[in-house]
């Protein structure tokens, strides 16, 4: 090796101590540009993040021996960490390396406690080395699809990228920092509810975690990368990358992401309607006049004998993006003022019950009937009050508004947050005051696998349901209901959305579900749906060709980006 090859290993090897993510960043430009050898690449990246890690290991060991080097790292971080440590040692180091922020604090926890180095190393190698390897991998394919087209401004691109997010988490982190020694003065109760304390018509939640579960706090691009490589893997036993998109052969691109929500709940049968929460579609086009929008949505609600309140949300939407509760006319035309043209919106009859889930539905080609394989109970976000703190006290006050801080405050894109005035609000004791109008865990609510509740008579009526649709197989109903014991009963629910295959079974999102039993979810619901499309593609439905998706994608991102922000 050259003195040329040594000082960019050297170089690697330190910038481990930095930033590892933009390490392995670095490592994939060389690597791609024959600047070093893969395989030196990667031997240089794990000599680095052991060596890094080791340190830190050290750090903890020796903080039993000098007592400032204890005052100095040791942290309620620390101590939570020792706790996890004592449950499960290799599963929470495998973890760590994926989750930001929790690196330093466990590998201190792991040296205080005496964790045998032999095992951590062991562990701590085996961990790096993987994910350096996958990472790695998946930026030499990047630069080599993409190099071609944008030459080396993909890997500014791909610096910036990466800078800007470590820049913002660095920030993020710092903000809540503050804001947490700022209302130090507030009682911590961890607790979500009252111990007595009953959403109308749920189940209590008494008897599951309301904390943030790890698997929140993992970026979604670093979650889902093993998902995204089985599908890889998949795609090559099934010899096609896009099979699922004739899932459901009758959606556009079988529901993975952007298919109109109107057209799919026009497919349930006139013999279910029932089961419909009454909706009408609008289409804005360009052009078009205040007064002609304001009479058209009218005119919408009018054939669903609708009056205010009312929801309004996107045909083609995206975790709640866009979603209101319009009370009058003025928060009507407001809305719509911000509202983009040529494009189609919902009016919908606003459910008056609490009680609210998310059905997921699978039946195989050429089956009688379909089932439920998942059924998850969705709670709204809210604080209890306590009849003498604000509201913006109150979210201080246990970790999973504090977790979403700064979508309640309206500083996060696409949900305008609450009012001053809300926050000053102080709810009487025992009072539940809601955060938000949409349940969606992107703005803090909260998911209960609801399986135990799953009965021959819901299992009946959500057959029924699913038969009457064409063609449709796999994918989730989003439904209100009045009360536990009547949905059991497979009576008193509304269904306000049907999704397609790109909808999770999202019970996988209870807090209590342990990291790994969420990927085997995950991949056995991934499995299901690479079978039924197998399925669908032997009696002769083709999935689409990646440029169709690739444009299908972009404008449907391009749409989301537009929308006015939820509430």
């Amino acid at each position: 090796m050259d003195h040329g090859w040594l000082l960019k290993c050297l170089g690697l090897f330190f910038e481990t101590f930095v930033q590892e993510d933009l390490a392995i960043l670095t490592g994939g430009v060389l690597a791609v540009n024959d600047t070093l050898p893969v395989i030196v690449v990667f031997l240089t990246l794990v000599a680095g993040f052991i060596t890094g890690d080791i340190f830190i290991f050290g750090l903890g060991w020796g903080a039993h021996k000098i007592p400032w080097l204890y005052r100095k790292i040791y942290s309620e971080k620390v101590e939570n960490a020792k706790a996890k440590i004592g449950k499960n040692l290799t599963s929470t180091l495998v973890l760590v390396r994926l989750v930001p922020g929790l690196l330093f604090p466990t590998y201190i926890a792991c040296g205080f406690v005496g964790v045998s180095f032999g095992q951590f190393v062991i562990t701590t190698l085996a961990t790096g080395a993987t994910y350096t390897a996958i990472f790695l991998t998946i930026l030499i394919k990047i630069g080599e699809a993409f190099i071609p087209t944008f030459g080396h401004w993909i890997w500014i691109i791909l610096f910036t990228t990466g800078l800007t997010t470590f820049t913002y988490r660095l920030i993020r982190q710092r903000r809540l920092a503050a804001m947490t020694a700022d209302n130090a003065v507030v009682s911590v109760e961890e607790n979500y509810v009252d111990e007595d304390q009953e959403l109308y018509g749920m189940p209590s939640l008494k008897a599951i975690s309301k904390r943030v579960a790890i698997s929140e706090k993992i970026p979604p691009f670093i979650f889902y990368s093993p998902v995204a490589f089985r599908w890889l893997l998949m795609s090559i036993q099934y010899r096609s990358l896009l099979l699922p998109t004739v899932s459901n052969p009758l959606i556009e691109a079988g529901g993975l992401w952007g298919e109109s929500k109107s057209r799919l709940m026009d497919q349930i049968g006139t013999d279910q309607r029932e089961w419909v929460a009454p909706y009408s579609a609008v289409r804005i086009t360009h052009g078009i006049s205040e007064d002609e929008i304001m009479t058209s949505v009218k005119e919408a609600m009018a054939s669903i004998s609708s009056v205010f309140p009312v929801v309004v949300k996107p045909d083609i939407g995206w975790q709640g993006y866009g979603v209101r509760a319009i009370k009058n006319e003025e928060e009507l035309k407001s809305y719509m003022l911000s509202y983009p043209r040529d494009t189609t919106l919902i009016i919908q009859q606003l459910v008056p019950w609490e009680g609210e889930a998310g059905v997921f539905y699978s039946r195989l080609p050429g089956e009688e009937n379909g089932k439920i394989i998942s059924l998850t109970l969705r709670y709204y976000p809210h604080v209890i009050g306590d009849g003498i703190s604000t509201v913006s006290q109150l979210l201080h006050k246990n970790e999973r508004t504090r977790f979403k801080l700064n979508f309640y405050r309206g500083r996060e894109s696409f949900h305008k947050g609450l009012s001053e005035k809300k926050l000053n609000t102080i709810p009487q004791k025992g009072e539940v005051f809601r955060l938000a109008f949409i349940g969606s865990i992107r703005v803090g609510g909260l998911y209960r696998n609801g399986s135990e509740y799953i009965t021959e008579a819901l299992q009946k009526s959500f057959a029924a349901v699913g038969k009457s649709m064409p063609e449709f197989y796999f994918g989730r109903f989003d439904i209100k209901f009045k009360s536990i014991e009547k949905l059991m009963d497979g009576e008193d629910f509304l269904i306000f959305e049907v999704n397609g295959a790109g909808a999770e079974a999202i019970h996988v999102w209870d807090a209590s579900t342990p990291i790994f039993k969420m990927y085997r979810e995950l991949f056995r619901y991934q499995s299901l749906m690479f079978e039924i499309s197998a399925l669908n593609r032997r009696r002769g439905f083709k999935p689409m060709q990646i440029k169709e998706f690739y444009s299908f994608t972009r404008n449907y991102n391009n749409l989301i980006s537009t929308y006015p922000p939820s509430e």
